[in-house]
């Protein structure tokens, strides 16, 4: 299933990079409800490429038939995204903690001023290969995603703030 979401920033591109890759921004979020705080798992930095690595566990109602196959009490994975600090734009592999072969994720997004802000453009890929049940998966984690990258941009403003 493929998705694209936008999210709206009242602050420059590069200084929403610049709290992206910041190891203390990802710290401080306590209140996110569609995942977990996220693990802090390594910031890493190489001439003009910062890749930022975050571990977090899915909060969202999953089909109850899904259980035959993963343990959905416990959906979780680590983030890998690199970014590029020149061109603002960002690769991310997802790679699930359970049932890797089932499950593969990924996504870009790119920072283009917006106004007097920025917009981040995210669009992705997510494929649950669950026999009759993944597209209800799909569904279930996207919806989860759209409401954590809401959460963000509001935790990316009051930093800012």
């Amino acid at each position: 299933m493929k998705f694209d979401f936008v999210e709206r920033f009242s602050a420059a591109p590069e200084d929403v990079l610049a709290v992206l890759v910041d190891d203390d921004f990802w710290t401080g979020i306590d209140d996110l409800s569609a995942t977990s705080v996220p693990e802090v798992l390594g910031v890493s930095a190489s001439g003009n490429r910062v890749t930022v690595e975050l571990r977090y566990r899915l909060d969202v109602d999953l089909p109850s038939e899904a259980a035959r196959f993963i343990d959905t009490s416990n959906v979780s994975w680590v983030e890998i995204t690199e970014w590029d600090r020149l061109s603002l734009r960002s690769d991310t592999r997802f790679v699930p903690d359970q049932a890797g072969r089932l499950m593969s994720a990924s996504a870009t997004s790119l920072l283009v001023p917006s106004g007097s802000g920025a917009n981040r453009n995210v669009s992705g890929e997510l494929r649950v290969k669950i026999p009759l049940l993944g597209s209800r998966v799909e569904r279930a984690i996207i919806g989860g995603v759209e409401d954590h990258l809401g959460e963000v941009t509001g935790a990316v403003e009051r930093y800012l703030s």
